[in-house]
């Protein structure tokens, strides 16, 4: 039986991978018109056409429809073929009395061409047929053709679905070419199917084969499953800000709302997603993505699951419609708490269009009142050389008097959880034992534990845990928290007074006195630099000093003894340049050595060097002409 139970929550869940989780409600589609209502203020003729488009689409009655024509009708000078599109399906949607001139209506004829590819194709034609030109049909076709061999792309397709289904005759060459474009889309997280481009290429590819299916009288090649999941992707958009992207979501969705073959249901809540003894009916709407009604439709509850257990509590109920919604009782079949999970499935004798109407699955919370029962709470030896004392209290009473105790001593609280509705004990999320200092208002909080028994025991020595309380004695009160998800009275109960004695760790400063301080703000940390070390004597300095010129001072010897050709010097610009750069750097030299720092020395390096390399280089080539010609005069 539990196998069969499990197999079966196993094919609904597989099944309710079709379910829509959300659609377009009317917060969604009043921010929609806002969006497209500030378009209505722009010059660019697609933002306008989006605009009023999308309206007409939320069958919004659009304000100041003659001005908005004239501001068509100054656009319609353009020359343009994308402009004109736009011009001219802004102008029908608003009934205005614009047409083309024979010039711009033979352009858009002669823009009808493979080599002009099937973005033109479209934006001429949707022009042409906009403005209540007949198109030639097999000309169109032949073209649509030639051009799709050279480009096949996803948006090409697309674009082609949208003129082909303008057509009159045979258009089932391009009709057939939606089976290949499907294949090719996006699966994200096993949920929603898109194409690569986003929203605006998805939402063209789609309404376009369902309006080319419409004119073929023939169900696109697409499946329930993937019809819902591009539902769900264009309700999973409803964020979108720009006013083409609204745009080519309503599109989208009022394709899929309304056509002759699928119509994706959206099961969601419409109440509380809990229920309880004294509310014991949650409520469902069911849509169609942009929450309209389907008709008449049954509802049937074919599982409820508890997530915990996967224990199933009911199979195969009905729901009971009521005001445009379908309501359960779930109660009547006395689940314990938890979180379910409710596996919905709509039908309808009436249409047969709807797709993702088995297994929607809905989670309602189970919600029940706990009762705090047998209650004790007393004091022990730490050592437990004794027997523990305990008294008794009853919810919501406090303890009489105050409850003392020391470090030779523990607390202890022991109690019961029972659900109201099995009278079975239960156990919950938070189950806190708090003790707060009358004085200092300092709180502690610890955590009840249950046993094996489900019974809850609060043990606290407060020899051990003086440290936690900052060994502040004095006055507590001590408070029971209970709470969780699946309860319905969640609880805090003020159980007693405490007057608790800690002893401190030594006779110094009082403890509570340390933990004042523990808050006050601490002196500045100032970063202390190292002090410098101590530097030698200065005769030893000096001494270095000196054999480090000495090696100068032997050079200037040896030079002296040996002789200078001053004859060879050079007096030109660059030679005297050069004689400069070298005395500088040996300048530069003894300045480090004195006061100078290592950066300081670099960066004037660098000015040095630079003209010392330019003149040494002219000085030398020069050097090296007179050897020449020298040379040659012998």
């Amino acid at each position: 039986m539990r196998f069969t139970a499990f197999t079966f929550n196993i094919l609904l869940l597989c099944a309710s991978s079709l379910g829509i989780t959300s659609f377009l409600n009317s917060n969604d589609q009043s921010r929609f018109k806002d969006i497209l209502l500030s378009g209505l203020n722009s010059d660019d003729a697609g933002s306008l056409d989006y605009a009023i488009r999308g309206l007409t689409f939320l069958e919004f009655d659009i304000p100041n429809k003659d001005s908005l024509c004239q501001k068509l009708k100054t656009k319609l000078e353009s020359q343009t073929t994308e402009t004109l599109f736009h011009v001219g399906k802004a102008s029908a949607s608003l009934s205005c009395a614009l047409q083309l001139s024979n010039t711009q209506k033979e352009k858009l004829e002669t823009t009808i061409t493979a080599t002009n590819g099937v973005s033109e194709i479209f934006l001429a034609t949707g022009a042409l047929s906009s403005f209540g030109i007949t198109l030639d049909a097999p000309k169109v076709l032949k073209a649509l053709n030639t051009a799709l061999k050279k480009d096949d792309s996803i948006s090409s397709l697309g674009q082609a679905f949208q003129v082909a289904s303008l057509l009159d005759g045979d258009v089932s060459s391009v009709f057939g070419r939606i089976e290949d474009v499907v294949v090719q889309a996006d699966q994200i997280d096993g949920k929603m199917l898109q194409f690569e481009g986003g929203l605006s290429v998805t939402a063209l590819v789609i309404s376009g084969a369902y309006k080319l299916a419409n004119t073929v009288g023939q169900a696109p090649f697409i499946s329930k499953e993937q019809a819902n999941k591009f539902a769900e992707y264009f309700v999973s958009r409803k964020s979108v800000q720009t006013v083409k992207g609204v745009y080519y979501l309503l599109e989208a969705t009022s394709v899929l709302a309304d056509n002759a073959f699928h119509i994706p249901v959206a099961i969601t809540l419409a109440s509380k997603a809990a229920v309880s003894k004294s509310e014991p009916k949650f409520q469902v709407k069911v849509t169609n993505i942009l929450g309209k009604g389907l008709g008449s439709l049954t509802i049937i509850a074919d599982s409820a699951t508890r997530t915990l257990d996967d224990a199933v509590v009911l199979s195969q109920k009905q729901l009971t419609p009521k005001d445009g919604l379908f309501e359960l009782d779930l109660m009547s079949s006395n689940p314990g708490k938890g979180v379910y999970r409710v596996a919905l499935s709509a039908s309808s004798s009436e249409d047969t269009r709807l797709v993702g109407n088995v297994g929607a699955i809905v989670e309602v919370k189970v919600l029940t009142k706990i009762a705090i029962e047998e209650t004790e709470i007393g004091t022990a030896d730490s050592d437990q050389s004794t027997a523990a004392k305990l008294r008794k209290i009853i919810y919501p009473k406090k303890l009489d008097g105050s409850l003392e105790a020391d470090s030779h001593q523990k607390l202890i609280l022991k109690f019961l959880l029972r659900d109201t509705l099995t009278k079975e004990l239960v156990t919950v999320h938070q189950a806190f034992v708090r003790l707060t200092h009358r004085e200092s208002q300092q709180e502690i909080f610890f955590v009840a534990e249950p046993d094996v028994n489900d019974a809850y025991k609060f043990d606290l020595d407060l020899a051990t845990k003086a440290k936690d309380f900052l060994y502040l004695s004095g006055h507590y009160s001590m408070d029971l928290i209970i709470g969780d998800a699946v309860i319905e009275n969640p609880t805090v109960w003020q159980i007693a007074e405490l007057q608790l004695s800690f002893i401190t760790p030594s006779a110094g400063q009082p403890k509570s006195s340390k933990a004042a301080e523990m808050y006050q703000m601490k002196p500045e940390i100032k970063h202390m630099f190292r002090e410098p070390e101590k530097r030698p004597p200065g005769i030893v300095s000096n001494a270095f000093t000196l054999l480090a010129i000495f090696p100068f001072v032997i050079f200037i010897v040896l030079v002296s003894r040996l002789g200078v050709n001053f004859s060879s010097l050079s007096f030109s610009l660059s030679a005297l340049g050069f004689h400069l750069s070298i005395g500088g750097i040996f300048v530069l030299f003894v300045s480090f050595w004195l006061y100078l720092n290592m950066f300081q020395t670099l960066k004037l390096l660098v000015v040095i060097a630079i003209p010392a390399f330019v003149s040494g280089n002219y000085m030398l080539t020069q050097i090296a002409a007179k050897r020449r010609g020298a040379t040659k005069q012998n």
